[in-house]
């Protein structure tokens, strides 16, 4: 009897075929329930992935504290560099946390309020407006009376009662939450201290993993472009973040010379804005201008623009490229378009976001395209890398 051959190789490829189609097809039907499951399990990882990334920001500053402890003369700092630089870097990390939490929180929470007690203002001003308009005849134009009335309605005291009213039914969901908030921020905390004492032996074992798993041409191809990704995106982020608090400080005594009212909360929202490009410190301006019309009048809105757009200039032209030194190198259009794209689909962190992946996307295009292009140029706000190693 002749003995049957059977290719159990292509059996098995034949059956894994097969598994993958009836799990694609159960995916696609059960999209809803797996986003979910997805989410659910997103949220639980939340504190870990909150400090790898918080870990990941603060690794330069460590880096630097640490080259700073390596140049003592004291044998102990030298040895223990690593552990020492740490934590430094949290005992400063908390002491600006306390002075936040005793001195600006209050303070922002304190304009905050006294901004939306600007409301009724705003609608007597529109009221007003809208009888010079009536007594020009031009009511039927700009349809004034609709407007009036759906602000009437949107912050009407029936309206307000009702909202206050659910938020008091549901203060024990909001103790929930908040007691949540507190204990993953904790966690995210103590998880970033962890990643950053022991990120040396995180490297290693991810570099060795990697290097058994993936031939050697991909481990070196997606080492060089982990490595350059990371460069682009600190670069960003520290740069934007450093030209942040330079445009907040310097708006914040601008406003303060000129006797505008929430001088320092004004000037934390545009420096805040200001790490959106172009768009940010536009609409911002635009912001505080308004809020200083309504709170002291058209002529000091007048100057506080002027002084703004003067600001803007300074930043434009001096401030920003000294700090960026050129780095992302990306054409005005290209920046726009990012911005508006990230906006329209991931909202805020978008638009922050936008501007370094297209930097990356444009590296990767003109190395495919065999242009030679260098990534990064060095600033003096750079953390030193030459390995994948050396950051998180």
């Amino acid at each position: 009897m002749k003995k049957i051959k059977v290719n159990w190789n292509e059996w098995i490829i034949r059956f894994v075929f097969l598994m993958l189609v009836i799990i694609g097809y159960r995916v696609v039907t059960n999209y809803k329930e797996i986003l979910g499951a997805l989410q659910n399990f997103v949220s639980v990882l939340s504190p870990f992935i909150l400090g790898f990334a918080l870990a990941y920001l603060l690794n330069g500053a460590q880096e630097r504290i640490k080259a700073l402890l390596a140049k003592s003369n004291n044998q102990f700092i030298k040895k223990n560099k690593h552990g020492l630089s740490v934590l430094l870097l949290y005992i400063v990390l908390i002491l600006l946390l306390f002075l936040a939490l005793n001195y600006m929180i209050p303070l922002l929470i304190s304009n905050i309020i006294d901004l939306m007690g600007l409301l009724p203002t705003f609608i007597n001003y529109l009221i007003d407006l809208a009888s010079k308009i009536q007594i020009n005849g031009l009511e039927k134009l700009f349809s004034i009376d609709d407007l009036i009335a759906s602000l009437l309605g949107a912050f009407s005291l029936e309206k307000m009662l009702n909202q206050w009213t659910q938020s008091l039914a549901s203060i024990g969901q909001l103790s929930l939450g908040l007691s949540s908030l507190v204990l993953n921020g904790f966690l995210t905390f103590v998880i970033s201290i962890y990643v950053l004492v022991f990120k040396e032996s995180i490297l290693d074992f991810t570099n060795r993993f990697f290097g058994k798993l993936l031939p050697e041409k991909a481990f070196s191809s997606s080492k060089y472009w982990i490595h350059t990704t990371n460069k682009v995106f600190y670069k960003f982020i520290t740069s934007q973040f450093l030209d942040a608090c330079i445009i907040a400080f310097l708006s914040s005594i601008i406003l303060s010379v000129l006797g505008v009212p929430f001088a320092i909360t004004l000037g934390i929202v545009l420096g805040v804005s200001n790490m959106i490009p172009y768009f940010g410190s536009i609409f911002a301006s635009i912001f505080v201008a308004i809020v200083t019309l309504f709170t002291s009048g058209p002529s000091l809105a007048f100057a506080v623009l002027i002084a703004l757009t003067i600001l803007q200039q300074i930043d434009g032209n001096v401030i920003g490229p000294r700090i960026m030194a050129g780095a992302l190198n990306l054409n005005p259009i290209i920046i726009i378009i990012s911005i508006t794209i990230g906006g329209a689909y991931f909202g805020i962190l978008g638009m922050f976001l936008a501007v370094p992946i297209a930097a990356i996307i444009k590296i990767i295009t003109m190395n495919w395209l065999g242009e030679d292009t260098t990534p990064i140029i060095e600033s003096p706000i750079e953390v030193e890398t030459t390995d994948i190693n050396d950051g998180i």
